[in-house]
């Protein structure tokens, strides 16, 4: 007997970049519209937003975008490199698609493939870039703008954590 949390595993967060992605758009082609007048979705899409709002603007106060973008395109850069890509998944995928984000993931050789000239298309991120933070962005930084963005990252996430349990409820049905 397969356990729900072994099903989802498999459903959502396993495979590549494009499986993810397929599975993304099938949900939201076939559920969207469902889970887009689901008031309790609504709501958390919406607080959701307001966070990343605010933590996108700290992160331009920091100037982040354009540091990471360069920084990528770098030969020694990484963070946000082809290899960051695999850690989206369906489910941060979907919500993406749920906010009006047109994913189109493109070709940038050693770059994620999520990464425009601005920083990242994505307005909800993958957990792992909203945890990270690289030395260059540590070293700009001051203590106060770090924790600034600390917490804002960490308000997003657990929103967006919330937002997830509850699409991975609904989607159970």
């Amino acid at each position: 007997m397969t356990t729900i949390a072994a099903k989802n595993l498999a459903s959502f967060y396993s495979g590549s970049i494009n499986d993810k992605l397929r599975v993304a758009r099938k949900i939201f082609q076939q559920h969207g519209q469902r889970l887009l007048q689901d008031q309790a979705i609504v709501k958390k899409l919406r607080e959701l937003q307001q966070e990343e709002d605010a933590l996108g603007r700290q992160m331009q106060a920091m100037d982040m975008g354009s540091r990471c973008s360069a920084c990528a395109a770098r030969p020694d850069g990484g963070c946000c490199s082809s290899y960051m890509a695999g850690n989206t998944d369906a489910v941060l995928l979907l919500i993406n698609l749920l906010l009006g984000v047109a994913i189109e993931p493109h070709n940038n050789g050693d770059e994620c493939c999520y990464l425009g000239l601005q920083g990242c298309t994505f307005i909800i991120k993958p957990i792992f870039c909203l945890n990270y933070n690289c030395s260059h962005i540590k070293e700009a930084a001051s203590k106060k703008e770090m924790a600034a963005l600390e917490n804002r990252a960490g308000i997003l996430l657990s929103r967006q954590v919330s937002l997830e349990d509850l699409l991975l409820h609904l989607l159970q049905k």
